[in-house]
């Protein structure tokens, strides 16, 4: 079976495109965001929720990744001003699509697959996903909703008994600008980047990933 690096939230999307990508007969292996101290554990708690209702529909154990995400926000925050820390979701997004990457290589998986819709959150006008791309190269990332209707995410997301997990979460990061950047450009974000020891940071989070078996939820 193939399989991809999913990277998973506490969110309504991201769930349904784990629900997607296994009706296709894809493998995901999730990826989550510790995001602490600027989340609590609600948002890997529910994110874990999310993963035991995916490998309900897979009919099986799915593995879960947990990314000690938060020292990569510390990083930027002690040395980007205000105006560069508009980029906070930008970079947020990039941390992980790299860790993902070298994850997929550790686990011999194809690719990287997202809940991403365009123009659903800051991060996600086509500008910011060619900027999140362009962290990865050319590795390929799957994204099955991106065109989708908001709509129609939530209809799939009741349907599949993931909607009111993601509900019930408010546990928003507090690293997120209150003016994010929409509208991203790499030559006016190389150099911002480049203040952090971006591989130093990839290598850390990877030292510190911790993995579960997710077992299937019961209906």
């Amino acid at each position: 079976m193939e399989k991809t690096v999913h990277l998973l939230s506490a969110g309504i999307d991201s769930p349904v495109a784990g629900y997607l990508l296994v009706k296709s007969g894809i493998e995901p292996i999730f990826l989550t965001g510790d995001a602490t101290p600027f989340a609590t554990n609600l948002t890997t708690d529910t994110a874990m929720q999310l993963a035991s209702k995916i490998a309900m529909h897979a009919g099986k154990a799915l593995k879960m990744y947990i990314l000690p995400h938060g020292p990569n926000l510390q990083a930027i925050q002690a040395t980007w001003n205000q105006q560069e820390l508009k980029y906070t979701c930008i970079f947020c997004k990039r941390m992980l699509y790299r860790v993902a990457k070298a994850l997929a290589i550790q686990e011999n998986a194809q690719a990287i697959s997202t809940g991403e819709i365009i123009g659903e959150q800051a991060s996600q006008t086509i500008d910011n996903m060619a900027l999140i791309q362009e962290s990865v190269g050319s590795f390929i990332v799957i994204r099955p909703l991106l065109t989708w209707d908001k709509v129609d995410v939530i209809k799939l997301a009741r349907e599949i008994g993931t909607f009111d997990i993601s509900n019930s979460v408010k546990d928003p990061c507090k690293a997120v600008p209150k003016y994010p950047m929409t509208h991203g450009k790499i030559e006016n974000y190389r150099h911002m980047e480049a203040k952090v020891e971006v591989q130093s940071l990839v290598d850390a989070a990877m030292e510190g990933l911790r993995s579960i078996m997710v077992e299937p939820a019961i209906e």
